[in-house]
């Protein structure tokens, strides 16, 4: 698609869907006596042309979709080649934590149903939450988008804390943690019953708030102010542990430092920046290519997949040895050992891949779409200025046509040729 062909085209259309919106001497009286009202009519007439704009790139996108298609296909592959042993033992190790889970659960539900066992209850659902996470992460690494599965594998990271502070407490921390669903449902809710007019949502029946308020206020009578907070479900069994959470509110990193878990702290700040619309996001990105630094990313990428490849298997790792020790077992050991044997491997395979990516042994960064890369800030800020300035000549190129077709019918020249003047 020659985008920049489409552009001009609507901007020489411009003239005539403002005719077509006034009339030429009506548009011409207005240039001379009413600028303002010619300024709306070219507003309108903008609009008009912006529509017709959209419908030639819907004609043209047929084409423009199979190359970029295309582009995809070769880049993956290449991706997938290069990066194939630590994909294959990840894959590995996903299978068999999803396979260990799925015969755990098989083996102890009913046991489990029995004995109202909640924590239980909660282990397998957090595994199986983690398993689905891992494999998110996979997707997005064999894509190429190495920042956006380091930001996915901090939720697998919570995860993996929440599974190990579970089951190191009581029965009573894990009936906390899933009625505080109700605290969350509630305050969702209320959020959304007082945005619904701008959003354009069916609001919530007075029946459904009621019993949504009411199952909220029963929780807090019995279990305190503070279980309304986000973490609240765990304030009790920290306050049993450590004084100062009688009075301070808990957060995830009093629950990540609680299990031990805070080493891997920096790790997922640094999967934050990708989360969040912070200025080190936007300066810091760990799957652009050393060798161009001024060149930043709108699309995939072939280097930084082995932090979050690695980080994810950890997190899987630690999800699924916290599920198959809550019951005692025979082939626990067994299992566990053959997945912490791939989790290395891989993790080591990963480390390799990217260390060789990084030496140039294979140039994949001719893989990288040069449509979605964007030179450095700098560029972009003189881009946005000339945006700017382009938008202004085109209202006064559009007078100007209007004027000339009072006098003559001669062709005139298109906005960028009218700037460059």
């Amino acid at each position: 698609m020659d985008f920049d062909a489409n552009i001009r085209a609507a901007f020489e259309e411009l003239p005539d869907a403002l005719v077509a919106e006034v009339g030429l001497e009506r548009a011409l009286e207005l240039t001379e006596k009413q600028p303002e009202l010619l300024t709306e009519a070219i507003k309108k007439a903008t609009e008009a042309s912006g529509r017709a704009l959209a419908e030639r790139l819907k004609d043209d996108g047929p084409a423009m979709l199979a190359r970029r298609r295309a582009e995809r296909r070769a880049f993956e592959e290449r991706l997938a080649r290069r990066w194939a042993p630590p994909f294959d033992l990840a894959q590995m190790a996903m299978v068999v934590s999803y396979e260990a889970g799925e015969a755990f659960n098989e083996k102890h539900w009913q046991a489990a149903e029995g004995e109202n066992d909640v924590v239980f209850v909660v282990l397998v659902r957090l595994h199986a939450r983690a398993c689905r996470i891992a494999e998110e992460v996979l997707v997005l690494l064999k894509a190429g988008f190495g920042q956006a599965a380091l930001a996915r594998w901090r939720a697998l990271h919570e995860v993996a804390v929440v599974a190990f502070f579970i089951k190191e407490h009581d029965r009573d921390t894990a009936e906390r943690y899933l009625l505080h669903e109700n605290v969350e449902a509630w305050k969702g809710m209320e959020e959304l019953q007082a945005r619904v007019d701008r959003l354009g949502h069916e609001p919530f029946t007075e029946d459904e708030l009621d019993t949504a308020k009411a199952a909220y206020e029963e929780l807090v009578d019995r279990y305190g102010r503070k279980y309304a907070s986000p973490y609240g479900w765990a304030q009790a069994a920290l306050a049993a542990e450590n004084p100062k959470y009688e009075k301070d509110t808990v957060t995830f990193r009093s629950i990540e430092e609680a299990v031990s878990l805070d080493h891997l702290r920096p790790y997922y700040r640094m999967a934050s920046h990708g989360t969040h619309a912070n200025p080190k996001g936007i300066l810091f990105t760990p799957d652009a290519l050393k060798s161009e630094p001024e060149v930043l990313l709108a699309g995939p990428g072939s280097t930084g997949l082995a932090d979050p490849g690695q980080c994810a298997l950890l997190s899987l790792t630690q999800v699924t040895t916290t599920l198959l020790t809550y019951k005692t077992g025979e082939s626990a050991p067994l299992i566990l050992t053959a997945l912490l044997q791939l989790t290395d491997e891989a993790a080591n395979a990963y480390v390799e891949t990217q260390r060789a990516v990084e030496r140039g042994d294979e140039v994949l960064s001719y893989g990288l779409f040069t449509r979605t890369r964007y030179r450095a800030a700098p560029r972009i800020a003189v881009e946005r200025v000339r945006l700017r300035r382009a938008g202004y000549t085109a209202m006064r190129w559009a007078r100007e046509q209007l004027r000339r077709r009072g006098t003559s019918d001669s062709p005139s020249a298109g906005p960028a040729e009218t700037q460059s003047k």
